[in-house]
């Protein structure tokens, strides 16, 4: 069962974006040092900038509905009733700033001040009539830090959904065991 929930998050936040443990003091990066004020604050600004938060918040529950459904598909003991409980609960209890916190920190990992700030006018001018084109350098950049950007972001944000899925899955089986069909029994014929 657990494994389910594991492949069902990581399904679910793969298509929100963000592997980053999460620091376990505000102002420390995944590396155990401390991130720069500036460098932190600018890499919140860009998450607001980029609209991050609002594209999660439109798709979340989309994506909880399509990873519930591909739960089901792989928990033949689920019933229903299970499916909707965790859906229910998912919803409920997951924070959408534990996820943009991720964007936080793998921006601050990745790029420097100075490339954020850059980000961030080009966020500010993708909806003026200017064309917003990155320097050189910054493309460059961009070019060669995705694929782990990417990877890193998705990696987060499967690991918070895992966690909870997992957490919520295991209190539905021990509060409503009514939710779980019988194991089937690979002897009879």
């Amino acid at each position: 069962m657990k494994w389910t929930l594991l492949l069902l998050a990581l399904t679910l936040l793969a298509n929100a974006q963000s592997p980053v443990d999460k620091p376990s003091e505000p102002g420390e990066s995944t590396t155990g040092k401390k991130v720069d004020p500036k460098l932190h604050a600018d890499a919140i600004r860009l998450v607001e900038v980029s609209g991050a938060k609002q594209r999660l918040q439109d798709n979340f529950k989309q994506m909880v509905d399509d990873g519930a459904k591909q739960m089901m598909e792989k928990c033949e003991r689920c019933t229903p009733e299970f499916e909707d409980e965790w859906r229910k609960r998912f919803l409920e209890r997951s924070k959408i700033q534990d996820y943009l916190d991720v964007y936080v920190r793998v921006y601050e990992k990745y790029f420097t001040d100075a490339e954020i700030g850059e980000l961030i006018a080009l966020q500010k001018d993708k909806g003026t009539s200017k064309a917003a084109e990155p320097s050189p350098a910054l493309k460059e950049k961009l070019t060669s830090v995705m694929p782990s950007v990417m990877g890193d972001s998705v990696g987060g944000c499967a690991q918070i959904g895992a966690k909870l899925g997992t957490e919520i899955g295991s209190e539905i089986e021990r509060e409503h065991p009514e939710y779980m069909k019988a194991p089937a029994d690979k002897n009879k014929p």
